[in-house]
């Protein structure tokens, strides 16, 4: 892989890309130390001397790579943002026209961008990103022509949002969740790009007041619910995740997610035939109308008929083994909906 980035795997001694962590490092020695059965056949093949050569290749290899690890990665990532300024204006000015080395430009980007994901995994580096101009990189490369740049653009955004409060805060000042959720609704997208900025847009809001409001002030819930009814499976699972993750922190939100309906849009999602992506739908549905008295009383609208969709399923999945959490689920949500209905029913008689 080219200096702007990429992974070093250390199959080749000679290999110069560096490692990006000690693991990188321990991983190469261990693959690379000889058994006293290697040892044994290097002898009887022409004595120590084969041995004793490429013992020091591997001590160069691994001297060279522990002394890579120690440099500055802040110059590291500002030289990977100056290269992104630079060869985004490249692109803006030679776009709808061909150009040679335009695909090498764009593999070089995206090495730069993967280089700058391995680098901010690291806490110190992700507050510094954005101290060494990293902000700008991000707002040029969300409008790339390459669809593989735009999501590696996301997927960096996700890394530098999660568990960073202060990244978060600067993000959301930038108008990005804006940004993020034009993207994920964007059907015309390709679907790798709407994953990434739905993974984006769930790192960002994580534990964070300001940028849910703000999810929710831009009809955030209306947007993943299109996602979930997508035909995009893993689009549908990662909105049903982020779905539950806000309901489980942020439990005030089943008010305005009940006065939307989402308990009839994820009944009529249970509706369809039966898929993998049911048991998250189910869960998301038990954790709705858990402790939310509206949602429940939605659920037992007879119009829906959900308790006999709750009770053909539980027929569905008994003795699937693979089925059993989903099971649960069911049996859960029948507890909560409808056992009180039916002991009043029968008080009643």
């Amino acid at each position: 892989m080219a200096s702007t980035g990429g992974h070093g795997s250390g199959d080749d001694p000679g290999d110069k890309r560096p490692p990006r962590n000690l693991q990188d490092v321990l991983k190469y020695a261990i693959e690379h130390t000889p058994t006293t059965q290697d040892e044994e056949g290097g002898e009887s093949e022409g004595g120590n001397h084969g041995n004793q050569e490429s013992a020091a290749e591997r001590a160069e290899w691994l001297s060279n790579a522990l002394s890579g690890m120690y440099k500055d990665e802040v110059k590291e990532m500002a030289e990977q943002v100056a290269f992104l300024k630079e060869s985004s204006k490249v692109t803006e000015a030679v776009e709808g026209h061909e150009v040679e080395g335009r695909e090498d430009l764009e593999e070089k980007k995206t090495e730069a961008l993967e280089y700058l994901f391995d680098l901010v995994q690291g806490i110190d580096n992700a507050k510094d990103f954005l101290k060494v101009g990293g902000g700008d990189i991000l707002q040029l490369c969300f409008s790339d022509p390459s669809s593989e740049v735009r999501w590696r653009t996301l997927d960096l955004l996700a890394a530098l949002s999660q568990n960073h409060p202060s990244n978060q805060a600067e993000f959301h000042s930038m108008g990005l969740i804006k940004r993020l959720l034009e993207v994920l609704d964007s059907s015309s997208e390709v679907d790798m790009v709407r994953i990434k900025a739905l993974y984006a847009l769930s790192c960002l809001c994580r534990d964070n007041d300001a940028c849910l409001s703000n999810f929710v002030k831009h009809d955030g819930f209306s947007v993943l619910m299109r996602a979930m009814q997508s035909d995009i499976e893993k689009l549908q699972i990662k909105a049903t995740f982020m779905l539950q993750a806000i309901l489980i922190s942020f439990p005030q939100h089943k008010d305005t997610l009940h006065n939307m309906g989402m308990v009839h849009q994820l009944v009529s999602l249970l509706q369809q035939e039966h898929a993998i992506t049911h048991e998250q739908f189910i869960l998301a549905l038990l954790n709705l109308v858990s402790g939310h008295s509206g949602c429940i009383s939605d659920c037992c609208q007879p119009e829906l008929q959900f308790e006999e969709l709750l009770k053909s399923r539980v027929e569905f999945l008994k003795d699937k083994e693979e089925f059993m959490e989903e099971l649960e689920y069911c049996q859960k949500l029948m507890a909560i909906c409808f056992t009180k209905n039916t002991s009043s029913q029968g008080m009643d008689r």
